[in-house]
């Protein structure tokens, strides 16, 4: 009978003991194969990320290449016939030289074909900046700055604190920070009321970093909010082609600030 009873516990310790190794081993199987889901799913997610970033750049090349046939034919094509326009104005000759009319005509029309000249010109540069493909990203925001500080819609002021880094730029990288600050600048002139706006380049431990504020109005917005209403998913896009991160701060009464990082070693310049 004592040997009955001991063999009945040894099964049944026997048992346990099957039983958990079966557990276990059910539950290392679970998670080795929850860890191979969970890794497939990252590398799907990852090609998708990289597919969206392809099919992204794709685009952004499309459109510059678009604005740059564009601004060529505005520059080349309605410029050049402009100015055919105004050699022809100035090659009329009046019977009398002293009828007012004639003068007037000949004033207006020239003074009318130079302000139609300098805003294709203005156009053609937005579109395509030749400043940039050939002198740089310095040069190109120092040349649309210029502009804006005339036009006396607001006073720009840049501080280059990057050294070479800002005129070593792949053209690529230098087109989308060119694209961002303008569209700041220009949500800066239409939104924020601002009558000062100040750009800094800073070469840090990370690569180029650009502190954007002006002294507007701000907004009490989320960020998310703010994609929508200022345009900034278009700045979101044209940063993530290039691996740039953003930040914004903004408060009612506080202006607008935006500071990007952009990832670049010295052995990408």
């Amino acid at each position: 009978m004592q040997i009955t009873t001991d063999n009945a516990y040894i099964l049944i310790v026997l048992g346990m003991c099957g039983t958990f190794l079966l557990v276990t081993a059910f539950i290392l199987f679970s998670v080795r194969n929850q860890n191979r889901l969970l890794k497939q799913r990252q590398r799907f997610q990852h090609a998708e990320l990289v597919h969206q970033k392809e099919l992204l750049r794709a685009i952004i090349e499309s459109q510059e290449t678009e604005r740059k046939r564009i601004g060529q034919d505005l520059h080349d094509d309605v410029g050049t016939t402009l100015s055919g326009l105004r050699l022809l104005i100035e090659m009329f000759k009046p019977t009398d030289k002293t009828d007012n009319y004639y003068l007037e005509f000949i004033r207006s029309s020239k003074a009318t074909i130079d302000k139609i000249v300098t805003d294709v010109r203005n156009i053609s540069h937005n579109l395509s900046p030749a400043t940039l493909g050939y002198y740089g990203l310095a040069a190109a925001i120092e040349e649309h700055i210029d502009v804006i500080n005339q036009s006396g819609k607001l006073e720009v002021i840049v501080t280059d604190n990057s050294g070479e880094l800002l005129n070593n730029l792949e053209l690529p990288i230098a087109t989308a920070l060119y694209r961002v600050l303008e569209e700041l600048l220009n949500n800066t002139i239409k939104h924020s009321g601002a009558s000062r706006a100040e750009i800094e380049f800073r070469n840090d431990e990370n690569g180029l970093s650009i502190n954007y504020n002006d002294n507007g109005k701000g907004i009490a917005q989320a960020q998310s909010t703010l994609k929508k209403g200022m345009g900034l998913q278009n700045i979101e896009s044209r940063l993530l082609n290039i691996n740039a991160a953003y930040l914004i701060s903004t408060e009612p009464g506080q202006g607008f600030n935006v500071l990007v990082k952009c990832p670049i070693t010295l052995n990408d310049t």
